[in-house]
């Protein structure tokens, strides 16, 4: 049997080391993010896991750290509007980007300097979308 992709498990970013406490508030309380508790035998790593919907959000503290400018992460998101009228409170600056035929997305570089985007599909092409996607329209 041939293999096959089911998607992302996990996906990590970096922060510098020792601000875990903004860490934690950026995740939990400005995005409402929970906090994942990790397996004892990963406990000798420095981060801190999160649930995002699908998937687990690793951050790992590095003290070579780098924000990425252009790789990024980009969060598909339910009520984006939400979401950045929560930023605006925090006061955090964000860039909407209105490039991406069919959804409503934004960007912030708020965490550490890391380019993040955050989108909403309003009418997703079919180019765009997964195998599993499609199937699931038929």
């Amino acid at each position: 049997m041939p293999f096959s992709f089911k998607g992302l498990d996990h996906v990590q970013i970096t922060a510098p080391l020792g601000p875990e406490t903004e860490t934690r508030r950026f995740f939990t309380e400005i995005l409402g993010c929970e906090e994942v508790e990790k397996p004892e035998t990963l406990n000798h790593f420095e981060s801190i896991w999160f649930d995002i919907g699908n998937q687990i959000l690793h951050v790992g503290f590095d003290g070579d750290f780098h924000a990425e400018k252009r790789g990024h992460p980009a969060f598909e998101m339910t009520n984006i509007a939400e979401l950045m009228n929560r930023l605006k409170e925090y006061a955090i600056p964000f860039e909407e980007d209105h490039n991406l035929p069919g959804a409503r997305r934004f960007y912030t570089n708020a965490f550490f300097g890391h380019r993040m985007e955050f989108l909403e599909w309003q009418n997703k092409p079919e180019a765009m979308m997964t195998v599993v996607e499609k199937l699931s329209t038929e």
